[in-house]
């Protein structure tokens, strides 16, 4: 790593209300018979999925889209209809030009929804957001309530290409009405970019995730110079950790692009009350693999207060900021402590070039001790910290640092009201 520097910045609310109000509309005739979407998934240079939920089963929908420059000159040019009667619909678009934006609309029950957008993937740099951890808090507040504020803020990004969600988009993964609290409170964001999911232990393995986002439960893809694993680190894959690791391993290996990241749900380093220490296991398991195959970063959530650890050259985010109810961090903190940020509602904005990747922790909102008010609202430009990091591949043994438990380290000041949580 060749430099980071801190920083936190606030400001009032004034910009976040004009930014609402010039936000594109979320929703016309058929944008609001929609319950899901459109939200946009499995992005590559060439191909994307656009998907949107019904009411009730429906067919002959179709997908109205062009690329940008062909859009400016004679709007959408080519259309695809689902001919498939469905809640659930999924349209793949094919033949499409990398590191292109293309607008589309989805149109259904004879009505056409507002124009959205996603960048194809294209070969150079690229710039994607991670976060996790959007379910509510019953009573206090919802998803469209605080989810909502870090989702639109994401909106506002420029020339993104993808959003990486970490797990826990939801309390209960079969609750329906909680998904639909997701999409809602997203839909800026999910309509206008390419979302690709990690599993929370609340999705419960169960198979409304796996319908909604059409992933297997670990996966990886391509961006630019940037490869990126999908773990599942939940307790219900821990009966397949060999199966996982191994493929995590040939994975890995045979990940061609200069630049590699792992993600998944539960950190590997954490100081949280809760979860002292990380997921040990996985620490065991996967954290060789990581620094033997120079592994840039890795990402995570569930702990739900920021935190940041460099170990044997890589570094490990934990970014579970996204609208749940944060708490939080023991003073104690494990080896490789670098920083954290308490009561925040955030987002990480990481930026991949041939030269290096700059990691920034942009924060959206502060929040009370208990998590239950919101008690600041940052301006666009505030960044919390940068990470730059530089090429590191290369293969050979992973490093031999010894990781003590916990060492003493400078930590922020704890809360003492904790919040009910639901596990």
């Amino acid at each position: 790593m060749i430099g980071v520097r801190s920083s936190e910045q606030k400001g009032g609310v004034a910009w976040l209300l004009l930014a609402m109000l010039l936000l594109p509309a979320a929703a016309t005739a058929a944008g609001d018979a929609l319950l899901w979407g459109p939200y946009v998934t499995g992005t590559d240079e060439t191909s994307a999925v656009v998907s949107w939920k019904t009411a009730g089963p429906t067919a002959g929908g179709v997908v109205a889209y062009a690329d940008e420059t062909t859009f400016q000159e004679e709007g959408y040019t080519a259309e695809v209809t689902d001919d498939v009667t469905t809640s659930l619909h999924h349209v793949a678009l094919t033949d499409l030009t990398p590191g292109t934006v293309y607008h589309y609309a989805v149109n259904t029950d004879g009505a056409t929804g507002p124009d959205c957008r996603f960048r194809t993937f294209g070969e150079g740099a690229c710039t994607f957001v991670v976060y996790s951890d959007t379910r509510g808090q019953a009573p206090y507040f919802t998803p469209m309530e605080r989810h909502k504020l870090v989702a639109d803020r994401i909106a506002m990004e420029e020339s993104l290409s993808f959003v990486l969600h970490c797990g826990d988009f939801v309390t209960f993964g079969h609750d329906l009405d909680e998904w639909n609290q997701f999409f809602a409170s997203g839909r800026q964001m999910l309509s206008n970019t390419t979302l690709y999911p990690a599993l929370g232990n609340h999705e419960g393995n169960r198979s409304v995730y796996y319908e909604t986002f059409e992933v297997p439960e670990w996966y990886s893809f391509d961006c630019g110079r940037a490869h990126v694993a999908v773990l599942d680190s939940n307790d219900w894959a821990k009966g397949r950790l060999d199966e996982e690791t191994v493929w995590l391993e040939d994975d890995l290996a045979g990940a061609e692009e200069q630049w590699t990241f792992a993600a998944f749900h539960h950190p590997v380093f954490s100081s949280n009350e809760r979860h002292r220490g990380g997921d040990r296991t996985l620490r065991e398991a996967w954290t060789p693999l990581f620094e033997r195959y120079g592994v840039a970063g890795v990402f995570s959530g569930h702990v739900h207060a920021y935190e940041r650890y460099e170990v044997n050259g890589t570094e490990y985010f934990v970014v579970p900021c996204g609208g749940e109810a944060l708490y939080p961090l023991a003073e104690e903190k494990m080896a490789g402590y670098a920083n954290s940020l308490e009561h925040t509602l955030a987002y990480l904005r990481v930026h991949v070039t041939a030269e290096n990747v700059t990691a920034e922790l942009v924060p959206v909102a502060t929040l009370s001790e208990d998590s239950k008010e919101v008690v600041a609202l940052h301006p666009p430009d505030a960044v919390f910290e940068t990470v730059v990091m530089t090429p590191q591949r290369g293969g050979g043994e992973p490093a031999q640092t010894p990781l003590s438990p916990f060492s003493a380290c400078a930590a922020f000041g704890l809360a003492t009201l904790w919040l009910r949580k639901i596990w």
